[in-house]
This record gives structure tokens, sequence and C-alpha cells, in this order.
């Protein structure tokens, strides 16, 4: 094999697609793809040569797959989870639990909009994760996600059909659909607005913080997040683990 270069890749592992920032070059495949695994290695190895990976999961299963495929290339790789302990950008001491995603989208809104900010991942889940000055984070909240909710209504229902989510075209639904994509699409951007302007309320003196808004659909929830400062950042999770790495001397 002829490698073109050495260079190091950021991998974001999610619960439903895996995430690739090579350089600037930004890629995406979809976990439910019995092929994903063989996508990746020939996409990943055909052309390139690796110096170092460096990974973020919250998929435990993919990512057991990805990295002995790594060890079979030789590849050197790290989890985010054992660089984050040596990294003191944002203090963590308050909050139990919270994923790697979640601490990287914050670790890279910090570096680009000063605190207090929120950055809301909506994917799988909607998380929204809360950072005050100076750099401590606060925790946050976990709701479905617009597509979980669309299937939770088909699975646990007898006749609620399988909606394609997307934003409304009315306040009120005169079908079924439009009903279920009213509600999905109203408890989502209801969700992150109660949640972020409870915040201002009553922690930060009703100082309104930035809000950075990142996932697979976050462009269409950024767009509707009326009344707030927002930005959207399609890459916010990989953003932070490249910034993560530099900050402990890997990159």
């Amino acid at each position: 094999m002829n490698w073109i270069k050495k260079k190091t890749l950021s991998v974001d592992i999610g619960n439903s697609r895996i995430k690739l920032l090579d350089d600037d070059i930004f890629s995406v495949f979809e976990l439910h793809h019995d092929d994903w695994l063989k996508k990746i290695e020939k996409y990943l190895f055909d052309n390139n040569d690796y110096k170092f990976i460096v990974v973020s999961s919250v998929n435990q299963e993919a990512y057991l797959c990805l990295s002995k495929l790594f060890k079979e290339k030789g590849v050197q790789f790290a989890n985010a989870a054992d660089i984050l302990e040596k990294s003191r950008i944002i203090n963590f001491s308050r909050v139990e639990g919270m994923g790697i995603d979640r601490r990287l989208g914050l670790i890279a809104a910090v570096g680009e909009f000063a605190p207090p900010l929120v950055t809301v991942d909506c994917g799988t889940a909607i998380t929204i994760n809360i950072l005050i000055e100076p750099n401590i984070a606060l925790g946050g909240a976990i709701f479905p996600g617009l597509r979980t909710q669309t299937k939770a209504l088909q699975q646990f229902t007898s006749l609620l059909p399988l909606v394609e989510p997307v934003k409304p075209a009315s306040i009120y639904g005169t079908n079924t659909i439009e009903a279920i994509q009213i509600g999905v699409f109203s408890s989502v951007i209801g969700g992150i607005k109660e949640v972020v302007t409870s915040l201002s309320r009553k922690k930060l003196k009703r100082q309104k913080p930035k809000v950075i808004v990142t996932g697979g659909d976050g462009a269409l929830v950024a767009e509707n997040l009326s009344g707030f400062d927002v930005h959207y950042e399609p890459n916010l999770v990989l953003k932070g683990l490249q910034k993560l790495a530099k900050s402990v001397n890997i990159l």
C-alpha cells in the first residue's frame, strides 16, 4: 500500500452514526448499515496513513469494533475519556455521569464563546448542557430527540404511523401525521426554550446565555429557537475532541 500522507483523525461514535474529522474534511457513516465497518476501513486506509486517532464514543459495541480495526492496522489511538482526565479546560466537578459527547461539546464551545453558554445536541437524544463562569459545568437536561419520539409513538401504539419529523406548516394538525409532527416538534423546541429561559431567570440574573446547537437535527432546531442568541455548529463534538487532544499535547 502506498501511503500518501500521515495525519491525525478525530472520530465521534454516536448511537446511530459515526462522524469523522480528517483535517477539515467531515464524513458520516450510518451504523444501521450492515457494512459500516467495511466502508470506514476502505475510506480510512485505502489512501491515508494516520499517525494517531483520537476517539470519543457513547456506543460501546461500535467502539470495540473500531478499536479492533485500528489495532489490526497498527495505528495508535486513544479514548477521549482517558484524555479528559488530564485536561483542565472545564471544571466538571459539580456533575456526575455527564457523557463524553456532552463534555466535548462544551470544550469546543468555550473555545469560541465566553460563558455563560448552553450547548444543545440534537440527535437520538436532545442534551442540553450548561457552562457558567469561570468555565464551570453545571449539568443540564436530556430528553428524547425528534426521531426517537416519532419512533416511540409508532412502536408503542397500534394505529399511529412512523412519521418523518419536520417543521410543521401550521399550529395544529388536520390529520394524524400533521398532529404528530406538530406535537413532536413543539415538545423539542418548547423543552429547549424552557430549560434555557429558566436558567437565565433563576441562575444568571436574566443574563441570556449563548446557545450553540449541534447534532443531526441541529440545523432544523437552530432555525426555530427564536428569542435566543443561537449559533449552529454541525461538528461541535469533533472540534471539542481536537481541542482536547491539543490541550494535553497529543496533537
